[in-house]
């Protein structure tokens, strides 16, 4: 079986040029795994999945080699755990790197010293990334309440308040849960608001 593997560091970003490419390579849209979420480690839920599929003889497509981890040992770890498993890897961009059809010297010799190299690259513009970033957001305005401000758009970056996005009948029955009027589950079923994400609306509510 042939997979697909497409990751975004975040939920903001779009993984459209990912998945052309796997459609291009005529992968079913059923066997494309993707994770779109933010987190300081490779504890991807769909990677998990995909992993718990394979079988010998299956190969994962992926467009580039930083998908496959955050840093340089990530990466590494998971190209031989894909090896170890009997499957085969396929990056369009590092072809040098796919493990199919390859000869011995390639493999034993070759594409560790490669795999090392392109890692190590990587890792290390994932933290020019990191810091051009703090430096942009250390530039920015900062409005009354002390979120950053686009310079650009004029308005706040990053991820808007959970309470700005809430309808005044929402407000009003979080409220009542707040206030000990009415329970936590009456509240979850008339807003539509999952009892974590209340939890967090309530704690930016006494702020």
């Amino acid at each position: 079986m042939i997979y697909g593997y497409v990751r975004v560091s975040s939920k903001y970003q779009n993984e459209d040029r990912q998945l052309t490419s796997m459609k291009e390579k005529g992968i079913s849209p059923d066997n494309i795994f993707i994770d779109k979420e933010s987190g300081k480690n490779f504890n991807r839920t769909s990677w998990n999945n995909l992993m718990a599929k394979l079988v010998v003889g299956d190969t994962i497509i992926i467009k580039e080699l930083d998908r496959m981890g955050r840093n340089n040992k990530e990466i590494k770890e998971n190209f031989e755990l894909i090896k170890n498993k009997g499957c085969f890897l396929e990056f369009l961009e590092n072809p040098l790197l796919s493990t199919k059809n390859k000869s011995q010297i390639e493999i034993e010799l070759i594409q560790p010293l490669i795999l090392h190299l392109l890692g190590y690259f990587a890792e290390k513009e994932r933290e020019k990334i990191l810091v051009r970033q703090k430096e942009a957001y250390a530039a920015l305005e900062r409005d009354e309440k002390g979120r950053l401000i686009s310079k650009k758009k004029k308005k706040v970056v990053g991820r808007p308040s959970k309470i700005e996005n809430l309808t005044l009948e929402q407000k009003g029955f979080i409220n009542a849960w707040i206030n000990g009027t009415i329970k936590i589950s009456a509240c979850i079923k008339a807003t539509g608001i999952k009892k974590t994400t209340l939890f967090k609306i309530k704690k930016e509510m006494k702020k």
